[in-house]
């Protein structure tokens, strides 16, 4: 079998100037289901509004792809002909509707002619677990040459009689034209292999063939397989985003954990009154001082803190949370936290009183010592006790 050619310049000018006319022929293809008239009508103020007007926008808007749909048409107040095409199923309006509410929204369409160009993978994936919506339930519109889409077009016929799904077609109400549902997704070409892949195809004269033609190409088989891929992966929430969200959770529980223990050491460090650091800061060295020194021993009996000392030790890790800085951030938290809790309870209490009291320090700065005192009552025991907290020192610039 020979290989595929590069198509040159020249073929591509052509393939260009062949899509130009493709859209030029679906121009205006909305307008079949608009029965235009002469007169004016009114809008709910009261005011004229040319029927050609609503025309016009409705045009504008199926001319581009990419243009949102224009806040001021409205459907709900254009008459749908049913002399043309026959009996229109009212849910073909519904579906009319639905997709240009869902465009302006700012949310991603039903409507395969709605997505954009370039799909990132955010949209992608939200696309994939919503699944291809093919509509069957209305009256599909006659072309030009009173041809149109069947839902026949839905199933493949086997050699052996079987039938199977295309769940990957799906039909656009807005352009009257089908689109590829994984192609759309996951096509990395500008030009894809058949109009299913980009600007939809509503050539319904050959479309038995071009359908079988897509379906075996090597292009469409890939992306097919992508989109299940995708599929099962979100199903699995195995997803490349999904994993670096659970590697993240994992990370931040961890370290949760290894804080819960270091918190709890200072608060016991600083209930027995005894110093934290030593002449020495390192692990496992002599003179280090009594936190690093209780860490180590609290790593003989915790799996999670051995295993995060293992780390330190291998240099696997930069941040370990064991040096003087973070020992003195835990020490201003709790501090932080104690004082809130003492001033609440005492403004909680009828009584109270606060003692000041000044004295100089090693390098002569005069200190004020501020003392809490006040009555506690139990209500519950009816019982009272006077509680006295101590709640730091403040400098004094001036002393009288």
């Amino acid at each position: 079998m020979a290989e595929r050619k590069k198509p040159s310049g020249a073929q591509y000018r052509k393939r260009k100037v062949e899509q130009q006319r493709e859209q030029e022929k679906q121009k205006g293809s909305l307008l079949k289901f608009i029965c235009r008239q002469d007169s004016t009508k009114e809008d709910s103020n009261g005011g004229q509004i040319p029927t050609d007007m609503e025309a016009e926008e409705i045009s504008n808007v199926v001319d581009n792809d990419n243009v949102m749909m224009s806040e001021t048409l409205s459907y709900s107040t254009v008459p749908v002909s049913h002399a043309d095409n026959g009996q229109l199923n009212n849910s073909l309006e519904e579906h009319v509707q639905q997709a240009s509410e869902e465009k302006t929204d700012n949310v991603i369409p039903q409507d395969p002619a709605l997505w954009p160009l370039l799909i990132n993978h955010n949209t992608r994936a939200i696309i994939v677990e919503r699944g291809p919506q093919q509509i069957k339930d209305i009256s599909f519109p006659n072309d030009k040459n009173n041809r149109k889409f069947s839902v026949f077009h839905y199933l493949r016929k086997l050699p052996n009689g079987e039938e199977l799904c295309r769940s990957w077609l799906l039909y656009s109400v807005l352009k009257d034209s089908v689109f590829c549902f994984c192609c759309k997704l996951f096509s990395m070409k500008a030009i894809g292999i058949s109009s299913l892949t980009h600007t939809g195809s509503s050539d319904w004269k050959n479309k038995a063939a071009i359908l079988s033609s897509h379906e075996k190409s090597p292009e469409h088989l890939q992306n097919y397989q992508k989109w299940k891929e995708l599929h099962q992966r979100l199903q699995r929430d195995s997803t490349i985003d999904a994993e670096i969200l659970r590697k993240m959770k994992n990370e931040e529980k961890y370290w949760q954990q290894i804080l819960k223990r270091l918190l709890a050491l200072v608060r016991v460090l600083g209930e027995q009154n005894l110093a934290f650091r030593g002449t020495n800061e390192a692990l496992y060295s002599a003179n280090n001082g009594n936190f690093l020194k209780f860490v180590q021993y609290l790593a003989i009996f915790d799996p999670l803190m051995n295993e995060h000392l293992r780390k330190i030790s291998n240099k696997d890790l930069h941040t370990h949370y064991l040096g003087k800085d973070i020992q003195n951030e835990l020490i201003q938290l709790l501090g932080n936290a104690i004082k809130k809790e003492i001033i609440q309870t005492a403004n909680a209490m009828k009584y109270f009183s606060i003692v000041l009291d000044g004295t100089p320090d090693c390098s002569h700065v005069e200190q004020m010592t501020i003392i809490i005192r006040f009555v506690k009552v139990d209500s519950l025991k009816k019982e009272f006790s006077i509680k006295e907290h101590f709640l730091g020192f403040v400098p004094l610039k001036k002393t009288t």
